[in-house]
């Protein structure tokens, strides 16, 4: 008991463990036991096979006595010369050869002896590292590689031939790893902290060296330093440059599902566990000792002979190089009854419940995902969220959305269910159920399957990919973070192994396949079609509040998506990790914080003991609409320093001030977004109306009474949630309809505009340009049957306007006669400045005489009407008209 026991301070020299949450890093309040850390470790650090495991036992010694012997007869300078000599020859012929043809044994005495040469020379290059010489930035780097091939060189030829079966095991899955410098120097550090970052790169045993697979999720991620102080990783900030190289490595990789990495000192090594919530460090390894050097031999060995999935990959998750495709697994605890009509459902599967969620899978669903993800987090430690666009097919167009995350839950060991067990995968089974019964036309994730991933172990059964596969005893110690909508206080710890009684946080890696893809907000266009968008998604929020009776909570810019369906663009909620049911108990009692920080609403940042309702969503889409019509990306970013780079409480006063009156919101309106987004600026006056100007709980400043009790309209606001809710809805429908007619209006109008620019060119002489301040009385004096000409409809090559765009003749007379009255308006406003405009009969006086000097097609339409000139195209073919005396001929002609 005493060695389990935690401790509160921390010698760096030896095991010890770093508490990390996203690029956040600091040191748990209880530690575990040196000697316990370094022991599991290096158990961590065998295969899980037995058979595996006992080979790499019998293997260390082997490995570490001959590394131990070419180090002893390493000459003092390293020489890349290599000795041929007959006197070399000789020297190894003394060691005993079987008796074989003369020339085969001279060319095995010839590659024996320079294989010993380049292994003298490996050798010699590794004192450098073990004594803890300094050399050029690239010598560190060329040293740890040397060791490496020493290392691997021993272990192939202490491998048993391949008819044993152990053997043949080890063959098939060992491999060896090869250091490598940073690839991107640009992602190296400053030169002066004298950081070299490196990784280490497997390929197979039994493969050619040269042939190292750089995308591995096997790879190891190491540093080197040369500091003074690196004995001190935490106290020196030597951890960021793990923090950093993990996270490269896991966007590179997106198989990963943990790493090992070394981090290599002068003289010293360490071995380092990167988990989603902490980083554990072994002891200092001396390698200037022969027992430093024979434990780094035994820790290698065993990280040669592992598993893939014990070092670190996801074998259900396999990259497919012919059709260029991750080829990925997901599990269907949950799935889909109308998914695939032609397969009977699953007894069991309508519902996850606590106890399916921990039994084998009896199916699962095999899609094809696109190399790049449409979503990675940002940060590996966490939930490391990932979202990839996948098909049914490997050649399909993907139509699906794949997620991938940790989820941070309490085990509860006496399995049960209840309403307030429920993740992600569980919400949205039951909004499919719901919404499908109500009959719904809302748009929301339809999920065809999810669940806990599995991992082949080789045993019996498939094990659950949880934290405690991967950390086994180390899995019981305290956690830095909580699950999503609790607090630390409601989460009882164990501080050891030695108390199963006590509800532990555990990591579980779920996955689950939902349709259809969308697009973010960020790529739509105008101003109308997001208003548009956001009014569908909230129609779709409240539908699935009143149907399944689930609050979404975290309205955030990244969570509301736009699809199109058809010729109709809608909105659709997506990410319901916080999602939960109206009624459960966690949102009742202490919901806690929840959502995206610059979102979320201010009763949520101070976790003030109220049930979050409908109000604190429509709360953050302001927030939301705050961040779409910023006048600029500084002012974004300045928005979101305030919002997001300060504590809770300090975000939120920073909106009790913001939203307490209509006046201190315009000031914000003003210093911030761009006034050009008048429908987004209204609706964000509306909303502020409708939520914060409510007549009982008006504002948010708290007001003191006379009996000295004081009343907060941000808590008050919770007895009206329904009513605010209805309002928030019908405001927000109302400006959606407004925005959707200016929107027809204004394309209305603009055709309107393209159409008299159609007619323009028709009248106007081809030697004139089309000016836009033509009258357009001047284009309504063509006979009306003109209007009906197919002459009038053809357009030239160089007008890009579309043929769905409706003409003049589909105008009513009260439109004309508005564009009209606008025309003589703007004819007034010219002449009141000065400017002379023709009249329309001398405007057509100068046409006739224009066409006097020029080549001009002239068709009579009408003897009693006016002559139209039309650029006719040259497949037309007119019947001879004729000529007219255009000179002699006076007469006015009326319209």
């Amino acid at each position: 008991m005493d060695s389990l026991k935690g401790l509160r301070t921390v010698n760096e020299r030896q095991a010890f463990r770093i508490d990390v949450c996203g690029h956040q890093y600091s040191l748990p309040s209880e530690q575990p036991a040196p000697a316990y850390l370094d022991s599991h470790l290096r158990q961590l650090a065998q295969p899980f096979s037995q058979t595996l495991c006992a080979l790499a036992v019998d293997l260390a010694p082997v490995v570490a006595d001959a590394v131990e012997a070419h180090l002893d007869a390493a000459p003092p300078p390293p020489s890349p010369i290599i000795s041929t000599t007959p006197t070399a020859r000789r020297q190894h012929r003394r060691t005993g050869t079987p008796a074989r043809p003369r020339a085969l044994r001279k060319r095995i005495s010839l590659m024996t002896t320079v294989a010993m040469a380049e292994r003298q020379h490996l050798a010699a290059t590794v004192l450098e590292l073990c004594d803890g010489q300094k050399g050029a930035a690239d010598a560190p780097v060329s040293a740890i590689s040397a060791m490496f091939a020493l290392l691997a060189a021993e272990l192939r030829d202490a491998l048993p031939d391949a008819v044993s079966s152990a053997g043949a095991a080890a063959r098939q899955i060992g491999r060896a790893f090869t250091a490598l410098g940073t690839a991107d120097e640009s992602q190296r550090r400053s030169e002066s902290d004298s950081v070299v970052e490196f990784a280490g790169v497997p390929h197979q045993l039994d493969a050619d060296p040269d042939s190292a697979d750089f995308n591995s999720a096997e790879s190891l991620v190491g540093i080197f330093t040369a500091r003074e102080d690196a004995a001190e990783p935490f106290s020196t900030g030597l951890v960021e440059y793990l923090i950093a190289g993990m996270n490269r490595h896991a966007r590179s990789r997106p198989n990963v599902r943990h790493a090992w990495a070394t981090v290599f000192t002068c003289g010293t090594v360490r071995f380092c566990l990167l988990e989603s919530d902490a980083i554990h460090l072994s002891s200092e390894l001396d390698l200037g000792t022969r027992d430093g050097r024979r434990a780094l031999a035994e820790i290698y060995i065993g990280l040669c002979l592992s598993e893939s999935w014990r070092l670190g990959a996801d074998p259900s998750m396999r990259w497919r190089t012919d059709i260029e495709r991750w080829e990925i697994e997901c599990p269907a605890d949950v799935s889909d009854p109308h998914a695939n009509p032609d397969e009977q459902p699953r007894p069991g599967a309508r519902r996850l419940r606590r106890s399916a969620r921990f039994a084998p899978p009896a199916t699962s669903m095999t899609v094809y995902a696109q190399r790049l993800a449409l979503f990675t987090a940002d940060s590996f430690f966490g939930r490391f969220t990932r979202c990839f666009a996948a098909a049914r097919t490997p050649t399909a167009e993907p139509d699906l959305v794949l997620k991938d995350s940790w989820q941070l839950v309490p085990d509860n060991c006496g399995g049960g269910s209840s309403s307030d067990d429920e993740d992600e995968i569980a919400v949205l089974d039951r909004i499919r159920s719901r919404m499908d019964a109500a009959q719904s036309d809302a748009v929301f994730p339809r999920l065809l399957c999810g669940g806990t991933v599995r991992i082949d172990t080789s045993d019996a059964a498939a094990a659950r990919d949880t934290s405690l596969l991967i950390l086994d005893d180390l899995d019981a110690y305290t956690r830095w973070t909580v699950p999503h909508g609790f607090r630390k206080e409601d989460v009882p710890e164990p501080t050891t192994p030695l108390q199963p009684e006590v509800p532990r946080l555990r990591r579980l890696h779920r996955r689950m396949v939902s349709g259809p893809v969308g697009q973010p907000l960020q790529a739509l266009k105008t101003e109308h079609d997001v208003v548009a968008v956001l009014a569908d998604a909230m129609h779709s929020h409240t539908e699935i509040l009143r149907h399944a009776h689930i609050l979404h909570r975290d309205i955030s810019l990244n969570n509301i998506m736009a699809v199109r369906i058809g010729n109709d663009l809608r909105g659709m909620l997506i990410d319901f990790d916080h999602g939960v049911d109206i009624a459960a108990v966690r949102n009742q009692k202490l919901p806690g914080n929840v959502g995206t920080g610059p979102f979320m609403s201010i009763a949520n940042l101070e976790g003030l003991d109220v049930p979050r309702t409908a109000v604190d969503d429509w709360e953050s889409l302001i927030c939301l609409l705050f961040c779409l019509a910023a006048k600029s990306s500084e002012a974004r970013d300045e928005m979101g320093h305030i919002f997001a780079h300060v504590n809770a409480h300090g975000a939120a006063d920073v909106k009790r001030e913001m939203f307490q009156t209509t006046a201190a919101l315009d000031s914000v309106i003003a210093r911030f977004l761009n006034p050009s987004y008048l429908v987004l600026i209204r609706l964000i006056r509306e909303l502020h109306k409708a939520i914060f100007m409510h007549a009982r709980c008006q504002g948010t400043a708290q007001i003191l009474l006379r009996s000295n009790r004081q009343v907060d309209p941000v808590q008050r606001r919770v007895q009206y949630a329904e009513e605010i809710h209805a309002r928030c809805q019908s405001v927000l429908t109302k400006v959606a309809a407004d925005s959707r007619s200016m929107s027809t209006l204004s394309d209305h109008m603009a055709s309107i505009s393209h159409q008299c620019c159609d007619l323009r060119r028709a009248h106007a002489p081809l030697s004139q340009p089309c000016e836009s301040t033509e009258s357009l009385s001047t284009l309504l004096d063509v006979a009306p049957e003109s209007l009906h000409s197919p002459h009038l409809c053809s357009r030239s090559t160089s007008d890009t306007l579309t043929d769905s765009r409706p003409d003049l003749r589909h105008l009513t007379k009260a439109q004309l006669m508005q564009l009209l009255e606008d025309e003589e308006l703007a004819l007034r406003k010219r002449k009141a400045k000065g400017e002379q405009a023709d009249s329309p009969h001398t405007k057509r006086r100068k046409m006739i005489h224009s066409a006097e000097h020029c080549d001009l097609p002239i068709v009579q339409l009408s003897s009693t009407r006016a002559l139209s000139f039309v650029d006719l195209p040259a497949s037309v073919h007119l019947p001879p008209v004729p000529p007219v005396d255009l000179v002699n001929k006076r007469k006015r002609f009326s319209p």
